[in-house]
């Protein structure tokens, strides 16, 4: 077998790299968009009913306007602006504990998540804290960049730049949360306060996201018991009304 000669290999080799590089220099291009599966409608009814922006954010879900539906295949508009933010620590008698003194939510939020804590204590449920609420566009951009576990939303494509979505813990329940007290409580009153648990198990293949136990979004009453009543995600619930 004969020897290829040093100059035939450099031009193999330079033709492979022409080929197999992209143009940006071998820099890795962005992945693509996300597409949404087969069966998930491209456009939820709520972005054909409202016009955008979307009304303020304490209103979403509540008389007769459609709750407002933010996942990967429906972002918000980049004008989008929450409604009427308060800071949770300024509230010296509420009901549950915060894990920072920076968390922010809808005033309507708020109040409807304070007298749940506060239904919660009086059943003898104590010890709930809420962990996260309102971010920025801004805040939820550094936090998609920086994530090493894969699990942040792109900007635009998380509840929390709503203020309507919070996390919430307890002490000692770091990846066990649905098995406390609180998460049985709050699985079975939230939503009679116009709460819904976002992600449930079994349900990743229409939300895109995995079981969250500890996430909870506000969509008001009577959209919060209609879903409990028809066992479906939010996703589901605008697809049939």
């Amino acid at each position: 077998m004969r020897k290829l000669s040093v100059a035939a290999i450099a031009a193999v080799v330079i033709l492979a790299l022409t080929i197999v590089l992209p143009e940006n220099g071998g820099q890795a291009s962005d992945p693509p968009e996300t597409n949404p599966p087969s069966f998930y409608p491209p456009q939820m009814p709520y972005a054909e009913d409202v016009e955008s922006p979307v009304p303020a954010a304490s209103a979403a879900g509540e008389g007769g306007v459609k709750p407002l539906i933010v996942n990967a295949w429906n972002p918000l508009p980049d004008d989008f602006t929450a409604g009427e933010l308060v800071t949770l620590f300024d509230f010296k008698d509420r009901s549950f504990d915060l894990a920072r003194s920076d968390i922010r939510l809808d005033k309507a939020v708020y109040e409807a998540a304070d007298a749940m804590f506060a239904a919660a204590k009086q059943d003898g449920i104590d010890g709930i804290i809420i962990t996260s609420g309102y971010r920025s566009r801004e805040k939820q951009e550094e936090l998609y960049n920086n994530q090493k576990d894969g699990t942040a939303a792109r900007p635009g494509q998380s509840e929390h730049e709503t203020g309507l979505a919070m996390d919430v813990t307890v002490m000692g329940s770091e990846g066990v949360f649905d098995t406390t007290p609180q998460f049985a409580w709050l699985y079975e009153h939230c939503w009679d306060y116009g709460f819904i648990l976002r992600y449930p198990k079994g349900k990743e293949h229409i939300t895109g996201i995995p079981y969250e136990p500890w996430h909870y979004r506000y969509v008001g009453l009577p959209h919060s018991q209609a879903i409990r009543d028809q066992k479906v995600t939010l996703e589901e619930y605008l697809e049939k009304s």
